[in-house]
């Protein structure tokens, strides 16, 4: 149920506040009742006492109104004390002491009340009735649904004024705050608050007590690094309670408002933090390629906070966004001694080392130090996650909005253009990576070699290579085309180049996929079986009993990333004895550089900007123009013959 707020400045009238009031009705001593009902508003005295009642009088009337009970106000607009009762009983009271009043009529009764008591008075027998009225509007007023109070209301909704003053003065703003004050007192007398000494405090104290406001649980103490596994693993494999490691990760199911904010219904369904990451990859990263690179971006996140932060997600702030760029900037780039200087919990070789498959005990987050590129990256990546969480009503909201999202792209796409020149091969390089590739050879040198040539030729990611079947070639039009599943899903047109054909029915023929059988599945049904055999296959599983080769499958992305990396790791060898800076280059290649490749020496050759935006499928052309390196060589080299002229 929703919890509705107080309008600001107004105080909560609460049946204590009614049941003074009563007693000033009937005339009751009101020290006397103010002890017995108003005591947590400070010591009574005259002027309080009256200024209560007033204000008592005025949220009745207030509240008449607010329940649609206007019959009341004009009632209870009269002031108490004028509405004095009689001293002599009324009817229903005289015939209560009669032991046989039950055998007489309401007329018997009325004269025997009046031989006892005499004629009764109109002024009188009036007040009486405004009396009778305004008790049962008092009593009905009690019996309506009321407020009890909350620890995160504010005091002024409470307490009285000069109390609530003399709190919020101390810095005491809610009742919560208050209760939790009151249970920290190491002496009887409050110190902490002036001018509510040790009785007003003990008299509040109660009455916290009576509403059921207990102190805040203490903080349950912060896992120490030995609690947590020696052993960093990667998301599927993360074990640590995170409900432990914060309390208040996911929102309540039921709707509550909490000040301005208010909680709503889960919709996201995720139970914990690395369930709602998981739930925000099935939705988001549909491509493997793009699932692989954000799932690691949010686990060394998700690691981050667990090890570093002993937090959950709800519990980042904008400081530890900034904490992690740093930590992420200097991750690799520090010596011990320095890296814990900065305070970090793990030592950094806890969290870099080689590549090593996710479910070896070998695995680490990192492989290296990041570049700025790839920490804009892995920034953006979080605060993509967080901003689906916060859509999804499992966090209240983005940390990482106030970290300002066009000065990390613009630190990401300023170093893209260097990104491109510095991860691409030039034509004398791409030759040696070719050089000694038979298309005429073994299975697997062919497999490579087409591999090499749909990225160089065609400007295809890795995990497009991968989606290629038979039924994606068009072989109505020279040269071939063929129809490639992107980003995002998005069917693109690419062609197929001559050189790049004739390796690619080299491999098909090597494997049993003969010419008329490519022509056959590219011109039939794209549903066809045929059509659906993967272009690269892969050879995994048990050798059938009765010898022969492996059976074959379509190609894993891991298995066509280690053939590749490991054939330009022995061709930077070969390379590195003659020419030590290209080899170093060479070496650090990985299949994404042949994309690089091929659009940085089309737009070099003369192919146009818009045609190569379209062969690498990107939305942007300003992404596009990023591979255009040749109009900064073309100004070094004339501004070297205007300076040489000079001299």
């Amino acid at each position: 149920m929703t919890r509705e707020l107080v309008p600001a400045g107004r105080r909560e009238l609460a049946r204590g506040h009614i049941a003074f009031y009563r007693a000033v009705l009937d005339g009751i001593d009101l020290a006397k009742a103010w002890d017995l009902y108003l005591s947590a508003d400070g010591d009574y005295t005259p002027a309080l006492g009256a200024a209560t009642t007033e204000w008592v009088r005025q949220a009745l009337i207030y509240e008449a109104m607010a329940t649609g009970q206007p019959g009341l106000i004009g009632l209870l607009r009269r002031e108490p004390w004028r509405v004095k009762t009689s001293t002599k009983p009324t009817l229903e009271e005289f015939a209560e002491r009669l032991a046989d009043a039950g055998e007489w009529s309401e007329a018997e009764l009325t004269e025997m009340w009046k031989d006892e008591y005499g004629q009764p008075d109109k002024a009188e027998a009036r007040r009486d009735r405004l009396s009778k009225r305004l008790r049962e509007a008092l009593l009905l007023l009690e019996r309506a649904p009321r407020r009890t109070p909350f620890g995160a209301d504010a005091v002024a909704t409470w307490l009285a004024p000069n109390l609530a003053a003399n709190l919020m003065a101390a810095g005491l703003t809610n009742l919560q705050e208050v209760r939790d004050a009151l249970a920290a007192r190491t002496t009887p007398r409050w110190e902490a608050v002036p001018g509510v000494g040790e009785v007003w405090a003990d008299r509040l104290l109660a009455w916290f007590t009576e509403y059921g406001i207990e102190p805040s649980p203490p903080p349950p103490p912060l896992p120490s690094p030995v609690e947590l596994p020696v052993q960093l693993v990667p998301l599927e494999r993360i074990e640590v309670p995170l409900a432990a490691v914060s309390d208040v990760t996911l929102l309540p199911p039921a709707p509550a408002a909490v000040g301005t904010f208010v909680q709503a219904e889960n919709r996201l369904g995720a139970t914990d933090d690395r369930h709602a990451i998981e739930l925000w990859l099935a939705a988001k990263a549909t491509n493997p390629n793009t699932q692989r690179s954000y799932r690691k971006c949010a686990e060394r996140f998700l690691l981050w906070c667990i090890y570093e932060r002993r937090i959950g997600f709800a519990d980042v702030t904008s400081a530890e966004c900034i904490q992690y760029r740093e930590w992420l900037t200097s991750l690799g780039r520090k010596t011990p001694e320095e890296w814990d200087l900065a305070g970090w919990h793990l030592p950094a070789d806890r969290w870099i080392g080689p590549r090593a498959p996710r479910l070896s005990d070998a695995w680490k987050p990192f492989e290296g130090p990041l570049k700025a590129d790839s920490v804009a990256y892995d920034l953006l990546t979080v605060r993509a996650l967080f901003a689906h969480l916060v859509k999804g009503r499992y966090l209240r909201d983005n940390a990482w909005d106030l970290m300002g999202k066009k000065m990390v792209a613009r630190s990401k796409l300023a170093t893209a253009t260097e990104q491109f020149r510095t991860r691409s091969f030039t034509l004398d390089q791409w030759k040696i990576v070719i050089d000694g590739l038979d298309p005429h050879g073994p299975e697997l040198e062919r497999r490579l070699l087409l591999v090499l040539w749909l990225g160089f030729a065609c400007g295809l990611r890795a995990t497009e290579m991968l989606t290629l079947t038979l039924g994606s070639l068009d072989v109505r039009h020279e040269p071939w085309r063929m129809r490639v599943l992107g980003k995002g899903d998005k069917v693109r047109t690419v062609p197929l180049p001559s050189p790049a054909r004739q390796v690619l029915l080299s491999y098909l023929d090597c494997i049993g996929v003969s010419y008329e059988r490519v022509v056959a599945a590219a011109l039939g049904d794209d549903q066809a079986p045929e059509a659906q055999h993967s272009i690269l296959r892969g050879r995994r599983g048990r050798r059938p009993r009765t010898g022969g080769a492996l059976p074959m499958g379509p190609l894993h992305y891991t298995q066509l990333y280690d053939a590749l990396k490991a054939h330009l790791k022995k061709r930077a060898s070969d390379l590195e004895r003659e020419d030590p800076i290209a080899g170093a280059k060479l070496r650090k290649s990985s299949t994404h550089w042949l994309r690089h490749t091929c659009a940085t020496l089309a737009l070099k050759n003369g192919v146009a900007l818009n045609s190569v935006q379209k062969l690498l499928g990107h939305t942007d052309l300003n992404t596009t123009s990023a591979y255009v390196t040749e109009h900064d060589e073309v100004l070094a080299s004339e501004m070297e013959a205007f300076v040489g002229k000079t001299m």
